[in-house]
């Protein structure tokens, strides 16, 4: 019998056997345990020299093996035999005392919190026992999958993880209020961030109604000033209104008669009495 790891479990836990065994194979590591390799009529002494002949002893330890006699009997053997003894812990249950007797000098590697990371470091511990170095761990996502699935700590990571998420993308957020909002259109002021644009413009013959909307209006509104500028086809200025910014009544920015009734867009500014644009944007009337 040639092998190199002895995988000890509980029958509950065979389907992470099942997945330390194939872990293990996959990283060069052969592997032993009773539901791949003990023929049916073996007998006890199959999995005592099993046990016996391997490099390293693997036991998964949790909720499920706490009180399992068998378990306690291969851990003895493994101890008794001097094997090196891994023990691989998948829940934060108390073992009897007798088993904390025997594992107290023993290599201990818990399945949590991060279970990949948990794995990877199973993978190199057993594999420098055996004398067979992993340069690189494989492991396959279906076996993270199962042990991640009864992480104690699964519900705590996954609020890590949220948080994790939400520290960059509140950053992301900052950044386009900063470097997109407000040069596109908004500014701070001695009252906070105030600025005002255009909306529409109704025209009715020479009559103009400039309608707009206003973003934290200060209630000392009339030290802004808005300026508007009126241009013709051929970008000719042909009309220019400066009000102060109290004058905003009602989403109605300023309303009056032109020369004209040929103006083709409009430019809007607002403006404090250091003359620095809070806010500005254009209004091409169709």
């Amino acid at each position: 019998m040639s092998h190199d790891v002895y995988i000890c479990y509980d029958e509950k836990d065979k389907i992470l056997s099942d997945e330390l065994y194939a872990m293990f194979e996959k990283n060069g590591m052969k592997a032993w345990s009773k539901s791949k390799d003990k023929a049916p009529g073996d007998s006890v002494d199959a999995i005592n020299n099993a046990i016996r002949e391997s490099k390293c002893f693997v036991a998964i330890l949790g909720e499920n093996s706490k009180d399992t006699n068998y378990i306690l009997t291969e851990l003895d053997i493994a101890f008794s035999g001097e094997v090196p003894i891994v023990v691989f812990n998948i829940d934060d249950s108390k073992q009897s005392k007798k088993l904390e007797f025997l594992l107290r000098t023993q290599t201990t590697i818990n399945s949590f919190p991060n279970t990949k990371k948990q794995l990877e470091t199973l993978v190199k511990k057993t594999s420098e026992i055996v004398g067979k170095p992993a340069t690189s761990v494989k492991i396959d996502s279906s076996t993270i999958d199962a042990f991640e699935r009864i992480n104690p700590k699964r519900q705590e990571n996954k609020i890590k993880k949220y948080i994790a998420l939400a520290i960059p993308l509140a950053a992301i957020v900052i950044l386009i209020y900063f470097f997109v909002i407000l040069p596109a259109g908004q500014n701070t002021t001695s009252d906070g961030v105030f600025s005002m644009n255009m909306t529409k413009i109704e025209v009715k013959g020479t009559h103009y109604s400039v309608y707009g909307e206003s973003y934290n209006l200060p209630s000392d509104s009339k030290n802004y000033l808005m300026n508007i500028k009126f241009y013709d086809k051929n970008n000719k200025n042909v009309f220019e209104v400066n009000s102060t910014a109290d004058e905003f009544k009602q989403g109605i920015i300023w309303q009056g008669d032109l020369p004209t009734g040929n103006v083709t867009h409009v430019e809007f500014k607002l403006i404090d009495l250091n003359n620095k644009v809070l806010s500005q944007n254009n209004y091409t009337i169709s």
